[in-house]
């Protein structure tokens, strides 16, 4: 059936939009309020007329008495929009669950929205992900993209690190020995642990630990990635409270807005644009090396 757009073991999404055409055709007005109603009428036809030929197939293939069996075919959901990219790999915008009228981006497998995203890269990645849904003009959500790149260079460095928890500082930090500015770590320690662990040594280089807080194990932290700095630090990690004026100033002076753009955003995009078969945009001249696609 050339309607069937999505199947799985259990599942299938039918597009109606040339069913709904046709009933227009029809002199039916459609519109947004009714909508639902009209699509719900046509699942419940298809509903019922699919498992009258199910009670049919297990009587003659299994010799099932239809009314003992316990396969049926139930309509479930109403999406608006559908974004498949692979298997198992899907975003769609529900508006009815069950017969009961929703708003919900229901998503499986997607990149753009995995957990450890901060706040203001999700919110960005779900709007996104509306617009293609939503058929908004790919110029437009290029200059959205555009947009929110440049609104990075003036936003606090907490909002665009990583959020991630700390829990093994005792099992790989090696405290620095007198003359030494830096702790040392044992083999394989976790990122996190570093950056944390970074940040307590930078408090007390500064003579800064007796009046704020060091980062200790069971704090939520966020990484920022930074560029060259005098410190020869790659990342560090920042808490949830206060941070004297002083890191903050050196974060802000060092930190690598377009690593963390790449390695939190840029590569999800470009994932999504290549099976949309879109061309990304160029941003500007100074990071083509991170928006080149070969």
């Amino acid at each position: 059936m050339q309607n069937i757009i999505i199947s799985d073991t259990d599942s299938l999404y039918i597009s109606l939009g040339p069913i709904l055409e046709h009933i227009k055709s029809q002199g039916i007005e459609i519109n947004d309020t009714n909508k639902d109603k009209i699509i719900l009428k046509i699942a419940t036809q298809i509903q019922d007329e699919s498992n009258h030929h199910l009670n049919a197939l297990c009587k003659e293939l299994f010799n099932i008495d239809p009314k003992k069996h316990y396969f049926q075919l139930k309509q479930e959901v109403i999406a608006k929009g559908i974004l498949v990219t692979g298997k198992r790999r899907y975003a769609m915008y529900i508006t009815n669950k069950e017969g009961v009228t929703v708003e919900e981006l229901d998503m499986k497998g997607i990149e753009l929205m995995k957990s450890n995203m901060n706040k203001m890269f999700k919110s960005f990645g779900e709007q996104f992900i509306k617009d293609v849904l939503f058929g908004k003009p790919k110029p437009e959500i290029d200059k959205s993209i555009i947009d929110f790149y440049k609104s990075l260079k003036s936003v606090d460095p907490k909002q665009l690190g990583k959020p991630t928890g700390v829990k093994q500082i005792s099992s790989y930090h090696i405290p620095a020995r007198a003359g030494e500015m830096f702790s040392n770590f044992k083999l394989k320690a976790p990122s996190n642990t570093k950056a944390a662990v970074r940040y307590n040594d930078l408090l007390k280089f500064k003579k800064l630990d007796k009046k704020y807080e060091s980062i200790i194990e069971g704090d939520k932290i966020f990484i920022i990635n930074l560029k060259p700095n005098m410190y020869k630090l790659e990342t560090i990690g920042l808490p949830n409270a206060k941070v004297p004026d002083e890191i903050e100033k050196f974060v802000k002076m060092y930190i690598d807005i377009d690593e963390i753009f790449e390695s939190l955003l840029l590569n999800k995009l470009k994932e999504l644009y290549i099976d949309l078969s879109w061309e990304f945009p160029p941003l500007n001249a100074n990071v083509t090396k991170f928006f080149s696609f070969g």
